[in-house]
């Protein structure tokens, strides 16, 4: 039993160094294939044009139409527009039918998890500064149909402030002092007082981005190192396969 195992392992180690022998005796070969597939990614990666990433969080506004404790905590019903419309939106304006000629595409636009109106718009481009041009367009035009919404609520209170001072100024103007009319008065005041407060700075939040555009000075592909890398490896890898089939065809035909 001892000898047959001495056996086994000497086969095995002939056998491992009659590979390395073969590996050595066409080591020109592995060594020029390698480099020949290395070299075409060097050249790849040279002339490929690098995509650069920038990303932005976008905060959508809201208005608050009471000062309930109760609209407190749901910001996200009194957003100016809901944020999964716009995120539909936008994917509808910027990411469908992207042709191959664009080189600033929008890649990403999704709603962030667990947070109320906040979505974060990626975009990719040929350089950072493209990227970020085109981020500032897209926001721009956010904030823009977001602020016509502010100055026609707005607009909308002001109308019904104006109707509500002229009933006020009408009941005072009149000398008789009617059953109700103190209560009429108060009520009205308490309206207006309620309604000037829905159009205070404090209750209507624009839109806005959370921070600044998000840029890094290196290009998200072609990653440059690791595609080196890889084609080395597998280079490498193939040559040693192909030695080894050039040498079992070499067996088979001597035999």
């Amino acid at each position: 039993m001892a000898d047959e195992n001495r056996r086994y392992i000497e086969e095995d180690e002939i056998d491992l160094r009659q590979l390395w022998k073969t590996i050595v005796h066409r080591k020109i070969f592995v060594i020029v294939f390698t480099v020949i597939i290395t070299l075409v990614a060097i050249v790849y990666v040279a002339v490929k044009t690098p995509i650069y990433e920038a990303r932005v969080y976008i905060e959508v506004g809201s208005i608050k139409y009471n000062n309930n404790n109760n609209n407190n905590n749901n910001n996200n019903n009194n957003a100016i527009e809901n944020p999964n419309n716009l995120v539909q939106r936008l994917q509808i304006l910027h990411m469908n039918n992207i042709t191959t000629k664009q080189t600033t595409t929008i890649e990403e636009v999704s709603a962030v998890k667990d947070a109320f109106n906040l979505i974060e718009i990626v975009c990719h481009s040929t350089s950072n500064k493209l990227a970020v041009e085109k981020l500032d367009s897209l926001i721009d035009s956010i904030k823009n149909k977001h602020n016509i919404a502010i100055t026609n609520h707005i607009d909308l209170i002001k109308k019904n402030i104006d109707n509500l001072k002229t009933q006020k100024n009408e009941l005072e103007n009149k000398d008789n002092q009617f059953e109700g009319s103190m209560m009429v008065k108060y009520n009205l005041t308490t309206k207006l007082n309620e309604l000037a407060l829905q159009i205070s700075s404090s209750n209507i939040k624009q839109t806005k981005i959370i921070g600044n555009i998000i840029t890094d000075k290196n290009p998200i592909k072609p990653k440059k190192s690791l595609i080196i890398i890889v084609a080395f490896v597998t280079g490498l890898i193939l040559a040693i396969f192909m030695v080894f089939f050039l040498e079992f065809i070499k067996e088979e035909k001597e035999s």
